[in-house]
């Protein structure tokens, strides 16, 4: 791990964001000492002694130092592909979205007086499910898509390359879809509960994007906006793709 670090790729204070040459100095085996920042003299990386409920609870409280020690700092993060743990996190996030608008048409259809799901006719589950499941895995790659083109606008180049990092940058800030479990575990009648992970999801985007890309809250509430203006408009043209079809 301390090889790790003294590679030329560039690591970040999670402080202040100046470039430090490396995060800690290894003396021996479980002995270290954190780096301290010539710039604003606090600990270049203070999470590489938290775990991971630590990072949990600063993800919660948005604050930017976790996630520069995640898309900066971790440079499993930072490869050519996505790392196998965030791929299998992706596709975990993508499953909980499947359930969301599940719950989402049912309550739909419940004050409508409906009882189909899909477009006012009766399907199995497996046709509901996988055309569910379609719209959720086209979302999720309008939303990247929206952040890549965001983001070349406002770096003025082109970001496709670092399509990876960018992945995991929205797998990683979308950990609030996962409190999802509690509408399996608890009955909740209360519709606005997806909206408030909608809106958690969303604030924790805009945090991870203006670290990942070094630009302030606003450009970044406003890439995350464009992003899901794109994933919405996915979504209508598979809904109306669909209509057509059936």
């Amino acid at each position: 791990m301390a090889d790790q670090q003294q590679h030329g790729t560039k690591q970040v204070c999670v402080e202040c964001g100046h470039p430090v040459a490396h995060l800690f100095t290894e003396y021996g085996a479980g002995h270290i000492r954190l780096t301290q920042c010539a710039h604003c003299k606090c600990f270049a990386d203070k999470y590489v002694e938290h775990d991971v409920v630590i990072m949990l609870i600063d993800m919660l409280l948005h604050k930017p130092q976790v996630y520069r020690h995640l898309l900066v700092n971790r440079l499993e993060f930072r490869q050519a592909s996505i790392e196998r743990n965030v791929g299998k996190l992706g596709v975990l996030l993508v499953l909980f979205n499947v359930y969301i608008d599940w719950f989402r048409l049912e309550e739909g259809g419940r004050l409508r007086g409906q009882r189909e799901l899909l477009f006012g006719r009766q399907h199995s589950f497996a046709v509901q499910y996988v055309f569910i499941l379609l719209c959720s895995a086209v979302d999720a790659l309008a939303l990247l898509a929206g952040v890549l083109a965001a983001a070349a606008w406002l770096q003025r180049a082109p970001q496709l390359r670092r399509w990876p990092t960018v992945a995991t940058a929205l797998v990683v800030s979308s950990f609030g879809k996962v409190l999802m479990i509690l509408l399996v575990i608890w009955e909740y009648n209360e519709s606005y509960f997806p909206w408030l992970l909608d809106a958690l999801q969303f604030t924790s985007q805009a945090t991870a994007v203006g670290v990942l890309f070094a630009v302030s809250s606003a450009w970044a509430a406003v890439a995350v906006v464009f992003a899901m203006a794109a994933k919405q408009l996915a979504h209508y043209v598979v809904l109306c793709l669909a209509a057509w079809v059936v």
